[in-house]
């Protein structure tokens, strides 16, 4: 691709060659965390100790550090 502008026919092109493309890594493994069961109980239970931790007067906790690998 050259850095001269481009022509509606060849944005068309590109735009669905970009639609086309698998979502990239980091993506894939957000949407199987997200449809994982055991992901979303682990984030609701987690979520509701938070709760009663912050209503109790405690500190807030630390975020994590890094994504959670993907169960299963």
């Amino acid at each position: 691709m050259s850095i001269f502008p481009m022509t509606a026919e060849e944005l068309i092109v590109l735009f669905h060659e970009k639609a086309m493309a698998p979502p990239p890594e980091a993506s894939q493994m957000l949407v199987r965390h997200l449809q994982c069961k055991e992901s979303l109980h682990l984030a609701r239970a987690l979520t509701e100790a938070m709760d009663r931790h912050n209503a109790g007067g405690g500190r807030p906790l630390p975020s994590p550090t890094e994504l959670l690998p993907p169960l299963g």
